[in-house]
Parts: C-alpha cells; sequence; structure tokens
C-alpha cells in the first residue's frame, strides 16, 4: 500500500463529479452534499461522473449595462445595485418634465 499524505487524502474527494440523481445537479462530493441536504434530499442519491477537468470552475455572468455600457460581474440583483448607484449614467439623467 503506498502512503499518501493525509492532505491529499482529503482533496480526493474534491477531484470527482457526481450527479444528483433527482435534480441532475453536478458538482463535487461535499458540495453536492450540503446542497442535497439543503433541500432534503438523501445523500446517497446520487452517481459518479467523471473527473474533474483541469480548466473547470465557475465564473461569474457578465452582463453589460445597457445605461452606460459598463461590464457588471455578477447576477441581476449586482446589476440593479449598479442601477441604482452613482456610478452608473441613468441616476445623473434628469426626469422629462
Amino acid at each position: 500500500m503506498a502512503v499518501t499524505s493525509f492532505n491529499l487524502q482529503n482533496l480526493r474527494g474534491q477531484s470527482l463529479l457526481f450527479r444528483c440523481l433527482d435534480t441532475g445537479f453536478v458538482t463535487t462530493a461535499p458540495a453536492l452534499t450540503r446542497y442535497q441536504q439543503g433541500r432534503g434530499i438523501d445523500p446517497s442519491r446520487r452517481e459518479l461522473v467523471g473527473e474533474r477537468p483541469a480548466q473547470w470552475c465557475r465564473s461569474r455572468p457578465v452582463t453589460i449595462c445597457e445605461h452606460c455600457g459598463l461590464a457588471i460581474k455578477g447576477n441581476q440583483w449586482t446589476l440593479r445595485q449598479h442601477q441604482q448607484s452613482k456610478r452608473c449614467r441613468r441616476t445623473r439623467t434628469p426626469l422629462p418634465l
């Protein structure tokens, strides 16, 4: 039996991807366990998809503000927050009378 460091064994579960059999959500084992427990799904209802690709990472979506053309990283809530800030041209335009 090969000697493996404790940290390497802990990270082994982070390199495999699993799919939830109920919802089809795909992620690593620890994240899928939290996902399923939060929704009341049995954590054993999963299947192994394969190893995580090296370039696999989550990126935030980018939305272009239609008022000032600035690229906003994040979801629609982030875009709404930007449009209400002083950076956006929308807040600086006077209201029509």
